[in-house]
């Protein structure tokens, strides 16, 4: 099973302009180099938890530890997504976030790719979320192979008096064909490595077959 831990540092008051508040995610070792595939992978924490919603502006910088990056395979970019999940004690809808930006960040914490307007939602389950959905082939190259560090959203909690419980960061694979693996520079393969666990996936899912993975999997 796989365990993630998270260390999260944030300040709740208004940011200062071109300052972020950094979440840091440290994949347990024994899973790094492990390429997960198909459904979900969420990593959880209780960093917020006890955060009043009182309309706060949130600057949030997503970033792995240990100068450890996202490795994404994505044969089917249109149906991968980066999503942060905030669940409350609310019995009922929380009320949505603020207007909402945000973007991947590569290798060297700078942004990559254009800046999205995220999707945002909430549910009668307490949880309200934003998420960056709209990925085409071009953000990936060709080879549909990219090394993040984690992403950023510019944000605002709701005005809604409720606390906060938890909060989960979501990798939306969403596909056999879309993949990820978390490693350093030095742990994650390179050249014709890439090409052949990209041919995999492509076909893993043309057969079937499920590469040693859950459909869906919350850590």
């Amino acid at each position: 099973m796989w365990r993630y831990a998270l260390s999260l540092v944030v300040l709740l008051g208004l940011p200062v302009i071109g300052c972020s508040d950094t979440l840091q995610f440290t994949v347990d070792p024994a899973n790094i180099g492990t390429v997960y595939q198909g459904g979900n992978v969420d990593l959880t924490s209780s960093g917020l938890n006890g955060t009043v919603l009182s309309g706060q502006a949130l600057s949030l910088d997503l970033v792995l530890s240990n100068d450890l990056l996202a490795r994404l395979f994505l044969t089917d970019p249109s149906t991968f997504g980066v999503d942060l999940i905030i669940d409350t004690n609310a019995a009922t809808d929380p009320g949505f976030a603020g207007a909402t930006t945000g973007y991947l960040l590569d290798p060297n914490s700078d942004q990559l790719g254009a800046t999205q307007v995220a999707g945002r939602a909430d549910a009668t389950d307490g949880s309200f979320t934003v998420g960056l959905e709209s990925f085409t082939s071009a953000d990936f190259g060709a080879t549909g192979v990219v090394d993040i560090s984690g992403a950023e959203f510019d944000t605002s909690l709701p005005s809604t008096g409720y606390t906060i419980t938890g909060a989960t960061l979501r990798f939306s694979l969403n596909s056999n064909a879309n993949g990820v693996e978390f490693g350093t520079v030095q742990q994650l393969p390179e050249g014709a490595s890439i090409l052949t666990l990209t041919l995999e996936a492509v076909l893993g899912l043309a057969m079937g077959v499920r590469l040693g993975v859950l459909k869906s999997h919350r850590l």
